[in-house]
């Protein structure tokens, strides 16, 4: 992880307070609910800081979080979840902007010369004939006489 600004954020689940550490690449793994197939499903996801803090029951349960020297914020002052703090909301955007992870660009593949379709001819039929060696014109003895 580049940047520790958030070293964890814990939220209140079922009367315990539950504590989640960043991964390697600054991300929360946290349980997400989803429906599929007329089912519920429960996966771990990576999220981010600003992720947590929209993730419905999370933002509920009184999320706080866990800074450098060992200070504690409570993200939403009062228990009240329909407004996010700019403190708050900073320090997540700080925190996320820092571990950024920059996906390496793809390069482009080169244009291949070797292949005579790539080398600008007009016609399949001369393309073909320059793959035998020999181009229409020139004198072409098949062997069979006239």
């Amino acid at each position: 992880m580049k940047n520790k600004v958030i070293h964890a954020i814990s939220f209140l689940h079922n009367g315990e307070r539950v504590v989640v550490k960043p991964t390697a690449v600054g991300k929360f793994r946290v349980p997400v609910v989803s429906v599929e197939n007329g089912s519920l499903k429960t996966r771990m996801r990576a999220l981010t800081a600003m992720e947590i803090l929209s993730h419905d029951i999370i933002k509920n349960c009184d999320p706080t979080f866990y800074l450098e020297n060992n200070e504690r914020l409570r993200v939403y002052p009062g228990g009240d979840p329909s407004y996010l703090p700019a403190q708050a909301e900073g320090i997540a955007l700080k925190h996320d902007e820092a571990n950024k992870v920059e996906l390496p660009k793809l390069k482009k593949p080169k244009k291949r010369v070797d292949s005579p379709f790539s080398t600008g001819y007009n016609s399949y039929e001369q393309a073909s004939l320059d793959l035998y060696g020999w181009w229409p014109g020139d004198d072409y003895d098949d062997g069979t006489a006239d």
